[in-house]
């Protein structure tokens, strides 16, 4: 942000150089404003109200948890099947939102609903998620002792509450613990 500021500031005064920097840089952020837009939930779009990701992740995860394996796996093929129509091509669905389980259930793709791409960014989510975890962790107060104590604390608790099919996937896959 600062970066911006200070172009914004600069750029009335700057040589053309400068001009055409900020210039590039403000259109860059302008089509990201409009890639996060697009990316927004329907239900989002055209209201002030801001759904975190957060959010839509646990309310993912408590409509997934009553659903059986094969009920969850039909409802996310129909879902990325849908995502695809919208986006006029195939594996252009947006996976940061579903629940862990769901994630699971496309990575391990018991019932083959799903394509070695779509299980592939599945298990790219997961990690994404841990790495995540970890630079937050690490951010939060330093990589210390006591703070990689907390992690694994968390990490054991965390493990607790997955469902089957995530400690399954991690279990079976070393890059997912």
């Amino acid at each position: 942000m600062f970066l911006f500021s200070w172009l914004r500031a600069d750029s009335a005064s700057s040589s053309p150089m400068n001009v055409h920097i900020t210039q590039a840089i403000q259109s860059v952020a302008n089509r990201e404003a409009v890639q996060a837009d697009r990316a927004a939930p329907p239900a989002a779009k055209g209201s002030s109200v801001q759904i975190t990701l957060q959010a839509r992740r646990i309310a993912a995860e408590k409509e997934d948890a009553d659903k059986s394996t094969a009920a969850l796996a039909e409802a996310l093929r129909w879902a990325l099947d849908a995502a695809y129509a919208v986006a006029g091509e195939r594996h252009s669905a947006d996976l940061t939102a579903l629940s862990g389980r769901a994630l699971a259930v496309m990575a391990l793709n018991e019932a083959a609903e799903f394509s070695r791409a779509e299980s592939a960014a599945a298990k790219m989510e997961l990690r994404g998620r841990d790495r995540q975890a970890v630079l937050a962790q690490i951010a939060e107060g330093g990589l210390t002792a006591s703070s990689l104590a907390a992690y694994l604390n968390q990490s054991v608790s965390a493990r607790a509450t997955m469902s089957a099919e995530e400690r399954s996937l991690r279990d079976g896959n070393p890059a997912l613990r």
